[in-house]
């Protein structure tokens, strides 16, 4: 009896264990399974951030011969922040006030292409196109009044159903430093596609929109709808005193309907210091989820700035 049950003890502990070793290999297989399964979404995000960028049709990034493709380093950069790392990030940006008055005149020069802009001092600047949604930009401009947050806007003077009721809180916050607002052209045109001469005339049209909605000019910084240029359109930016034409280094893609996490995901996955993230008025998740945008900025030690804060180029003067 002692032997059969010793006997039955064994193949009770060998039973067990093959049944311990089983679940361990299906842990590990179902471990393996979801590592795999995030890695193939993290990819298809990266691809599709990628793959979009100011439109539904896909942008077009030119190589535009005698034009530097790219940000100014620091060294040629004054308006850099002084300091770096946790402390750099940390220290709340210095209040400035911009002192408006007569719209300064336009001053034609060779254009410069930027697709990010330094990275010492911890700074992104977050860039809002379009405006086609009304809510959305109201939303965008009472989030940035609450906070204090720097960004940019480039909108266009077809969706001025948007902007102007905004008018007046939009002047405030260039009055404080912590927006510029840049051209996008009135009619959101392809610029390769309607020629030079069409285009600097849109660009204009638009100009005028911005001096007479918000007592600003829109120069020296301008964003080609669709990421779409070429030389005829980089000559024509500089001569019209857009000398600065803004890409970007990272999008969240919400030229089209994106869900929060995905916007989120695409913070993480594109903000750096330096970078220039492009962002739309488009959509309700995008100005929904700014303030959380904002929040994990600040986890990631990195302070959203102006375009000219990070690039220079401010045609205003700042009284301190």
């Amino acid at each position: 009896m002692p032997g059969r049950m010793s006997g039955f003890g064994e193949q009770e502990r060998l039973e067990r264990r093959a049944a311990m070793r089983q679940r361990t290999r299906r842990r590990r297989r179902q471990v393996t399974l979801a590592g795999l399964a995030l890695v193939v979404v993290l990819a298809g995000v990266a691809i599709g951030l990628a793959a979009s960028g100011g439109s539904s049709r896909p942008h077009v990034w030119t190589r535009v011969e005698g034009v530097n493709i790219g940000g100014r380093s620091a060294r040629t950069t004054g308006t850099a922040a002084r300091g770096s790392g946790a402390r750099g990030a940390a220290k709340a940006a210095p209040r400035v006030v911009v002192r408006l008055g007569a719209i300064p005149p336009a001053q034609p020069g060779p254009a410069r292409v930027y697709t990010q802009g330094p990275a010492r001092g911890r700074m992104v600047a977050l860039t809002f196109d379009d405006g086609l949604c009304a809510r959305c930009v109201a939303r965008i401009v009472d989030v940035l009044l609450r906070t204090g947050a720097h960004a940019t806007f480039f909108p266009n003077g077809r969706y001025a159903a948007s902007w102007d009721p905004q008018a007046a809180k939009i002047r405030t916050l260039v009055e404080r430093g912590q927006l510029i607002v840049g051209n996008h052209t009135f009619h959101h045109v392809d610029s390769p596609v309607v020629g030079s001469a069409a285009f600097a005339a849109d660009l204009q049209e638009n100009e005028q929109w911005l001096e007479h909605t918000f007592g600003l000019t829109g120069r020296p910084f301008f964003r080609p709808p669709y990421g779409a240029y070429d030389s005829g359109t980089v000559a024509a930016a500089g001569a019209a005193g857009y000398t600065h034409v803004i890409m970007w280094s990272g999008t969240v893609a919400d030229s089209n309907l994106r869900t929060i996490p995905y916007l989120l995901h695409a913070i993480r996955y594109w903000a750096r210091p330096g970078a220039i993230i492009l962002m739309h008025g488009n959509y309700p998740p995008t100005s929904i989820a700014l303030p959380r945008i904002l929040a994990l900025l600040r986890r990631m030690r990195l302070r959203p700035v102006t375009i000219s804060e990070l690039l220079g180029g401010s045609p205003y003067r700042a009284a301190r």
